[in-house]
């Protein structure tokens, strides 16, 4: 069985290779994905299939050039907390590059919850919109 830094690992370079079933391979399909925010994709998504939904909405809204960089991880017990850089260009040319700290709760060996933190929340609601 793996460790749960083993499967945030595995999910981290699978998304930085933009593998995405690859991505969804590590998460339970009854996923919840905690968007934090005030901005129009703000929500708590529930399923491989919102969340995919969701998150190409990110892919849209920024040309494919929005990405995430982890910076350090940590684990204890269930739960792994991830300081992020996640970075994107709109259409328009406003920039994102802003710090978070994304936390996944792992259960039977796959991701089944996540909460997502910025550093400056009313930024990261301007730039969604």
């Amino acid at each position: 069985m793996s460790t749960n830094l083993e499967i945030f690992n595995a999910y981290n370079e699978r998304l930085i290779k933009g593998d995405f079933p690859a991505v969804f391979a590590t998460m339970a399909d009854d996923i919840i994905w905690h968007q934090s925010g005030q901005h129009t994709t703000a929500d708590t998504y529930h399923g491989k299939e919102a969340l995919g939904a969701h998150l190409a909405s990110f892919a849209e809204k920024t040309n494919g050039t929005f990405k995430v960089l982890t910076n350090w991880v940590s684990d204890n017990d269930d739960l792994v907390a991830a300081n992020v850089t996640f970075l994107g260009t709109r259409t328009d040319g406003k920039e994102l590059n802003m710090n978070g700290v994304d936390l996944f709760r792992i259960e039977d060996g796959k991701i089944k919850e996540v909460w997502l933190f910025s550093s400056d929340q009313a930024e990261e609601d301007a730039f969604w919109g």
